[in-house]
């Protein structure tokens, strides 16, 4: 076992051992506060916002900014635009330092009229580096007190060089930072208010998503629901085959890329023609990519013509896209990434934003040069995908990076309820990927009930239940309805249109989501005005699909219901 892997282990169990100790401490200090401060405040808040300076944490936690913010708008530091539509709040930050090397950054914003008495922590993206203002916007729009972590570091840094000779900031990267400011944040609501919070959220997207599984997995009591968006979980093997994957297969033979933006609307529009029709909507969306078996060889440019068809080299660049990596590593290692949304999900991901540059590049490089080869100035192209460098990479930090056990039974046991979503378009984090864990937790559950699948299965709904957005991009974005926790984007704030929502309603009434509508949204055209729906449809417990009833318009999610997928489509998924 690697030093990193064994100084992992070794803090979790302290944190596992310490922190009950830490929390009751935590909230003595707390209640001695809240008594020695009460003055008039406005509504729900029990004590001046800039006394909480003075709050005794552990963990060396230390409060450096205590402030009252009014209604309206707000610009967060090193911004020029302001956040709108707040509500008044305190706004707290500070830094956690539960090692010598640690540096932990987190703000906790306290509505002190609209609080609805729980608490959301709130995810972020990328490699981290940075607060997430509008997702702490977004939590206190919806009620919440919310939080958010810079995961441990600063992104004034190259991407990724915080790693460089920092194996505490890894961890820190890894779970400890989210932890963290999960426990640090209850105390601060906890003295604030004056009382217990009645429940926890945790929402986030990508890197977010993989925060939320890691939470679920690793400290299954900080919440008692989770969202789950998009989430790159299987991080080693996404940072290998999927970034690395990709920016070979985009940049090796080329420095400008092969593949441009202008190849991608006819690509999409061939995807189209082949698979669009399958669910029996011709509306653009591929319900079930998984059933697409499209060959992007039709499109290869024939007799001298070089207009909207593919080189042998993009072919072979879509090819790789598509098929993933395991040809060169070994079967299972990671998926590839589905066909449709080509034209609209793929700009910048896939295709170049600037030489060696897209957004799989932008973080896979930095993952190899700072964490793997603790090289600034390591060369993509030496990379061989041999057993031995897999290994490597999962032995250094998978027990840090990865979120990937299915063993979901604290969790469970502490009453927690998981909502998982995931773009059928995605271009980043493959949304095959999802399904692999979500299938991996219904077959834990089959192995502990004599194999019994349907047993297993009713048991993971109970607390478990995947969404897949067909034609969403990662996280957001795509010709097709991807807007279901928008409270800055026009959506409706209720349980049938908002993933939090529908969250807070099973974790406080029992009822589960049986669908959570998507609603599109139409490009602004004028400044200030408000938006144009376009269509809405249902997202459906995984594996059901959307279904038009052929009876009103297709565009509205009333005339869809979710059923299971046709024996055509299960055969033709078996055969993908």
């Amino acid at each position: 076992m690697s030093k990193s892997a064994r100084s992992a282990r070794l803090i979790d169990r302290r944190e596992c051992q310490t922190h009950s100790a830490r929390w009751a401490t935590g909230l003595a200090a707390a209640a001695l506060l809240a008594t020695t401060s009460l003055v008039a405040h406005p509504a729900f808040a029990q004590v001046a916002c800039s006394d909480l300076t003075s709050l005794q944490l552990p963990d060396n936690t230390v409060i450096t900014t205590a402030q009252d913010v009014p209604a309206g708008s707000f610009t967060p530091p090193g911004s020029t635009t302001a956040l709108t539509g707040l509500p008044e709040f305190c706004r707290v930050a500070g830094t956690i330092s539960p090692t010598s090397d640690s540096d932990i950054g987190f703000e906790v914003w306290l509505p002190t009229t609209t609080w609805n008495g729980k608490y959301d922590g709130t995810g972020n993206g990328g490699l981290g580096g940075s607060i997430s203002y509008s997702a702490l916007q977004a939590g206190i729009q919806h009620g919440y007190a919310a939080s958010n972590t810079n995961t441990g570091h600063d992104n004034s840094l190259p991407t990724g060089a915080f790693a460089l000779g920092h194996p505490q900031k890894i961890i820190d990267f890894g779970y400890r930072s989210t932890h963290l400011t999960a426990v640090i944040s209850k105390l601060v609501i906890a003295n604030f208010y004056g009382k217990a919070i009645q429940k926890s959220y945790f929402v986030g997207c990508s890197l977010g998503g993989q925060e939320a599984l890691m939470e679920a997995q690793r400290f299954p009591d900080d919440y008692d629901g989770i969202v789950a968006g998009d989430p790159a979980n299987y991080f080693t093997h996404h940072e290998v085959g999927a970034h690395l994957w990709n920016t070979l297969n985009e940049f090796g033979p080329n420095d400008n890329g092969v593949l441009t933006n202008a190849q991608l609307p006819p690509l999409g529009d061939a995807v189209n023609a082949v698979c669009d029709a399958k669910d029996g909507l011709a509306d653009g969306i591929l319900n079930d990519p998984l059933t697409c078996h499209f060959n992007p060889k039709v499109l290869q440019c024939q007799n001298g013509n070089t207009t909207d068809c593919l080189t042998p080299a993009q072919v072979s660049v879509v090819d790789s896209v598509y098929d993933g990596p395991d040809a060169v590593t070994y079967a299972g290692y990671y998926p590839g990434f589905e066909r449709g949304g080509e034209d609209t999900t793929w700009p910048g991901f896939i295709t170049p934003t600037a030489p060696d540059t897209n957004f799989h590049s932008s973080l896979g490089i930095p993952f190899f040069k700072y964490f793997v080869f603790q090289d600034p100035n390591w060369d993509f192209r030496t990379w061989q995908f041999t057993p031995a460098n897999l290994a490597m990479v999962d032995q250094r930090f998978a027990s840090i990076l990865n979120a990937v056990n299915p063993d979901l039974r604290p969790f469970l046991n502490h009453g927690g309820k998981l909502i998982h979503y995931h773009g059928f378009s995605d271009p980043d984090v493959p949304p095959q990927n999802t399904i692999n864990y979500y299938e991996s937790v219904v077959s834990f559950f089959a192995d502990r009930n004599n194999g019994n699948t349907e047993k297993a299965q009713s048991k993971v709904d109970g607390f478990y239940r995947l969404f897949m957005v067909p034609g969403m991009g990662h996280c957001a974005g795509g010709n097709a309805p991807n807007v279901f926790n928008g409270s800055t984007q026009g959506a409706p704030m209720d349980p049938q249109h908002d993933v939090l929502m529908a969250l807070d309603q099973w974790v406080t009434t029992g009822t589960a989501p049986a669908q959570i509508v998507a609603t599109q949204f139409a490009a602004a055209t004028t400044a200030g005005a408000a938006p144009t729906v376009v269509r809405t449809r249902p997202l459906c417990p995984w594996p059901l699909l959307a279904t038009w009833t052929h009876k009103g318009s297709e565009d509205d999610a009333a005339n869809f219901t979710c059923a299971p997928p046709t024996a055509k489509q299960l055969t033709e998924a078996q055969q993908q």
